[in-house]
């Protein structure tokens, strides 16, 4: 892909600071309305994601326009809580309208309009002067998110939201777009692996392609993405594949939080993204085919990962594809803070209790090794692995068997080969043939302390 380049090392740009956004003169009736929703009680080292009973979360009750919203984790006065006590891994705001099939996902057609998210990037959203997001005073929102306590003690979060309101002015309403590398079909847990062993400064690319169901313009667009990853980028197909725009990412300096807590989800991600943005627009026609494409790093494994790029769409004017120009205000600013340009080499460690009941990185977890002469068999039940270190010979199949009425998942922490299972509950099953030799060292994402598990692949008989 010769359209994609990695410059400098450090990120500076448009700050990204919530409370800095200054109103423009075009929005002039602003409201903020500020929403905490928990309390959301987590257990030491315990994840915690949405279930049927959280999914709501009270929308602002205004009419209007949103023009500039964040969300963070804090304690019950509303203070900031650190990733050192609880993390906020994700968090999405979907708009399921006054009815029902009042708002859908334009792209994959799911009940409600996703409009914003955000995770370990801690982005707000923004969008160019004189535009808005169009909410109504019935509308009912849901949430997703999942928090992670780092402590060795139960902790307390709440999720709050700060939506700024454009309620008297009317403003040019976006429509918000989803588009996932991996397409529809794994919409509700949109994760792939990056398997690795690609050349040093070689790039693993991952794409799918979509269409807008109705003429439009590109206004602005922000992308998530996990470690490991380049950036995002929006392409053009009937123009040369040229790239529209693109979100890319900023990661931590060696000393950020990120890197020092225990236990670990996933390869830590960046600590921003860039927004792309443009008051001119971007034309492009109805149905005309458009390519959202990720680009990670290929020389290292990166497992659970995701390339979601979140579009703001002007549908107000019709118009028609075209190859022109694009505009001279198009801007793809990185935020202004320290940082590295380029993805760091992290191992992701497995993670252990020690007799204090503090976390801890350890090579394996307890119990004896079991050798195996051919394929083996895993089960997974009262949240653990039945087999926890295990030996196989190469070419063999392990399969896990899950007997949990609640999710789990086998990711590998490191190891040869990336791999991870989709998420899994009682009654199905993940089976994984080990082609590479070595030692793998594997968890459940949603249970890194408590379920681990390493499985050494033997060359020879």
């Amino acid at each position: 892909m010769r359209w994609w380049r990695v410059q400098g090392a450090l990120g500076l740009g448009i700050a990204v600071v919530f409370l800095a956004m200054a109103p423009s003169p075009a929005e002039a009736k602003l409201k903020t309305v500020v929403v905490n929703h928990g309390p959301f009680e987590l257990g030491p080292y315990q994840v915690r994601y949405t279930s049927n009973s959280n999914r709501g979360v009270r929308a602002p009750k205004l009419g209007g326009y949103i023009v500039r919203m964040y969300a963070r984790v804090v304690d019950k006065r509303g203070r900031p809580l650190p990733v050192r006590k609880i993390m906020l891994h994700h968090v999405l705001y979907k708009n399921v309208g006054r009815y029902a099939g009042d708002r859908r996902e334009p792209i994959c057609g799911h009940s409600g309009e996703s409009f914003y998210g955000t995770g370990e990037e801690n982005q707000p959203l923004r969008l160019p002067r004189g535009y808005g997001y169009r909410i109504r005073k019935g509308d009912r929102w849901r949430i997703a998110w999942m928090l992670m306590n780092h402590q060795s003690r139960p902790g307390k979060a709440y999720i709050q939201y700060r939506a700024v309101v454009e309620t008297e002015r009317k403003l040019r309403p976006v429509t918000p777009y989803w588009a996932r590398v991996t397409g529809c079909k794994h919409a509700i847990d949109p994760i792939f692996d990056v398997p690795g062993g690609g050349a040093k400064g070689s790039m693993a690319f991952r794409h799918d392609r979509f269409s807008l169901p109705r003429s439009g313009r590109l206004v602005a667009a922000n992308g998530h993405l996990h470690g490991g990853a380049y950036g995002l980028r929006i392409t053009q197909p009937g123009c040369g594949d040229r790239p529209l725009m693109t979100s890319r990412p900023l990661y931590g300096m060696r000393n950020h939080p990120y890197y020092k807590v225990l236990p670990v989800l996933h390869e830590p991600g960046p600590i921003a993204t860039s927004w792309a943005q443009s008051r001119s627009e971007i034309p492009v026609g109805a149905n005309e085919p458009l390519e959202v494409w990720s680009a990670y790093d290929a020389e290292r494994a990166h497992t659970r990962v995701m390339g979601i790029m979140h579009l703001y769409v002007d549908h107000s004017r019709p118009t028609a594809a075209s190859c022109g120009p694009l505009p001279a205000d198009l801007r793809e600013p990185m935020p202004r803070m320290r940082g590295r340009v380029r993805p760091p080499r992290v191992t992701v460690p497995l993670t252990g209790l020690d007799k204090r009941g503090q976390a801890r990185t350890i090579v394996k977890p307890p119990g004896a090794l079991q050798t195996y002469t051919g394929d083996a068999a895993v089960g997974v039940r009262r949240a653990r692995y039945s087999v926890r270190n295990l030996s196989v010979p190469l070419g063999a199949m392990v399969s896990w068997r899950f007997g949990d009425p609640v999710w789990h998942d086998v990711t590998m922490a490191n190891g040869p080969e990336g791999f991870s299972s989709p998420l899994e509950r009682q009654g199905t099953s993940f089976s994984k043939r080990f082609t590479k030799p070595g030692f793998y060292q594997l968890y459940c994402s949603l249970h890194p302390v408590r379920m681990t598990q390493t499985v050494r692949v033997r060359e020879g008989s």
